[in-house]
C-alpha cells in the first residue's frame, strides 16, 4: 500500500493539477491513497480539495495541519496512514501516469532501498529568462534529471520532498523531515536531513527514469529576487546541517562567520566584474552573496541562543 502525502498551502489554483494528475495513475486505486494536508491555508484550499473528497472518497482524503510548516504537515500525518510506502509530493506538481507503478516496481525489487525519486522536470507558466536557463534548470528550482534508467546510490543525489517515496518504517525511525519553512522563515534542512539520517540507518537512495513529475514554475520563480531569496534560505540550510554535523564550538562558529565575511566581499566583487563585463553569470554570484549574508546570521544565532541551538540538534520531528 502506497500513501501519498501531499502538504499544501494557498495553491488551491494548482492543487487541481496534482489531483487529476493522482487520480489518473496506472497504479491500481486500491494500492494507494491519496491525503491532502491543509496546511492553515487562507484561500479556498479546503472547499476545492474537498470537491475531490465528494468525487473519490475511496482514494482522496483531506486533512488539517494547523502548525505551519510542510514538515509539521508531512512528519504528521505518517501515523495516521495506511501504506507501508510514503510518496511525498508538493500542491504544485503534475505526475505522469507511470509515476507511481515505477517508484513502488523499484522498491519492491530493491529492498536495500530506503527512498525513491525520479525525474523532475519544469512546466513554465511563462518562458523564463535566457540566464535562468543557463544557470538554474537544476536543484535551486527543485528539478532533477539524469539519464540512466536506475541508479542506485549509497549517497543522497539530490532527492527532494517534492518527489519522492519511502519506506514508512525506515521514515519512522529516522526521526521524518526536518524543519524547513515555518512562517516565511527557512530553520532547517527538510529532506537533506531526513536522507542524511536515512543514509544513517544503512538505506540507499534510488533514482528511476521512468518516475516523472512536472514541477509548475510561475513567473515569480524566474526572477533575480527569488533567486536572492533561495540562495539565502540554502544559506539557513547549510548551517543548520553543519552544525549537527560537527557541533561546532564557539571559535569554530566565530572562524565560519569570518570566512562568510570573506567570501560576500568576493562575490560582490565578481558580481560587478561580470556585470560590467555584460556577462550573464553575475546572477548567480549576487544570489551567493544573500547565500553567505544568512550564513552569518544563523551562525551568530546559533552561537548567541542556546535554545536555538538545542533546537538544531533535535533529531525527531515525529514525536
Amino acid at each position: 500500500m502506497v500513501s501519498v502525502i501531499i502538504p499544501s498551502y494557498n495553491r488551491s489554483n494548482l492543487i487541481e493539477y496534482t489531483l487529476k494528475s493522482l487520480v489518473g495513475q496506472d497504479y491500481d486505486h486500491r494500492l494507494f491513497e491519496v491525503i491532502v494536508v491543509d496546511n492553515a491555508s487562507t484561500d479556498n484550499t479546503a472547499e476545492v480539495v474537498k470537491k475531490w473528497v465528494a468525487q473519490y472518497p475511496n482514494l482522496i482524503r483531506y486533512e488539517y495541519e494547523g502548525r505551519q510548516g510542510s514538515h509539521f504537515a508531512r512528519n504528521g500525518i505518517v501515523e495516521k496512514v495506511k501504506g507501508d510506502l510514503l510518496y511525498f509530493t508538493d500542491d504544485d506538481m503534475i505526475s505522469d501516469k507511470r509515476m507511481l507503478s515505477s517508484l513502488v516496481k523499484v522498491m519492491e525489487e530493491h529492498p536495500e532501498v530506503a527512498t525513491v525519486t525520479g525525474r523532475v522536470i519544469p512546466r513554465w507558466e511563462q518562458e523564463p529568462p535566457i540566464w535562468l536557463k543557463k544557470y538554474f534548470v537544476n536543484g535551486w528550482l527543485s528539478l532533477y534529471d539524469r539519464d540512466e534508467d536506475l541508479f542506485i546510490s549509497d549517497d543522497d543525489f539530490g532527492v527532494f520532498s517534492c518527489h519522492q517515496m519511502v519506506r514508512k518504517d525506515l521514515f519512522i525511525k529516522a526521526g521524518g523531515y526536518n524543519p524547513d519553512i515555518v512562517n516565511g522563515e527557512w530553520l532547517g534542512d527538510n529532506e537533506t536531513g531526513l536522507n542524511i539520517k536515512l543514509k544513517a540507518l544503512g538505506g540507499k537512495f534510488a533514482f528511476t527514469h521512468n518516475a516523472v513529475t512536472e514541477h509548475i514554475i510561475p513567473p515569480h520563480r524566474t526572477t533575480q529576487a527569488y533567486f536572492n531569496r533561495r540562495f539565502a534560505n540554502q544559506g539557513n540550510c547549510d548551517s543548520y546541517t553543519a552544525y549537527k554535523k560537527y557541533n561546532y564550538s564557539d571559535a569554530d562558529l566565530e572562524n565560519n562567520i569570518t570566512a562568510s565575511r570573506w567570501q560576500i566581499l568576493k562575490k560582490c566583487a565578481k558580481c560587478i566584474f561580470l556585470f560590467l563585463m555584460n556577462n550573464d553569470k553575475w546572477h548567480v554570484q549576487r544570489a551567493w552573496v544573500e547565500y553567505y549574508k544568512n550564513r552569518i546570521k544563523y551562525d551568530t544565532r546559533i552561537m548567541n541562543d542556546a535554545e536555538w541551538r538545542n533546537l538544531v540538534l533535535k533529531n525527531n520531528w515525529i514525536d
